[in-house]
């Protein structure tokens, strides 16, 4: 009994750290999205974009999706924006920073 409960409990630990570390990364990923958009970098934010996404869409911060509209809309790459759209699509509604970037990027395209 004391050994299942002490695998319980190193078990729960193990979670919390991966969550931990996934929330972490998340903040690691955004501020580098970031740094890339202000050094005028969009092909490397897209990329660190796809790459990141490919783990696991549904965790993505606004943030992180912002930015990637952004580059695209600096780049002009109107198809990447669209792919974004699609891959977030459920989220507009409930997201008015998504939704702003959205309006900017179509907008600049006259969509």
């Amino acid at each position: 009994m004391f050994n299942t409960f002490l695998y319980y409990r190193s078990t729960s630990r193990l979670i919390i750290m991966k969550r931990f570390v996934a929330l972490k990364s998340n903040g690691d990923v955004g501020a580098q999205i970031k740094s890339f958009n202000e050094k005028k970098q969009f092909k490397k934010t897209l990329e660190l974009f796809d790459k990141y996404k490919e783990n696991d869409v549904k965790n993505l911060s606004s943030f992180i999706i912002t930015q990637a509209l952004k580059a695209c809309t600096q780049m002009g790459d109107l198809q990447r924006g669209l792919i974004i759209h699609c891959l977030i699509s459920s989220r507009i509604k409930t997201d008015c920073y998504i939704s702003g970037s959205l309006i900017h990027l179509y907008s600049k395209f006259q969509y």
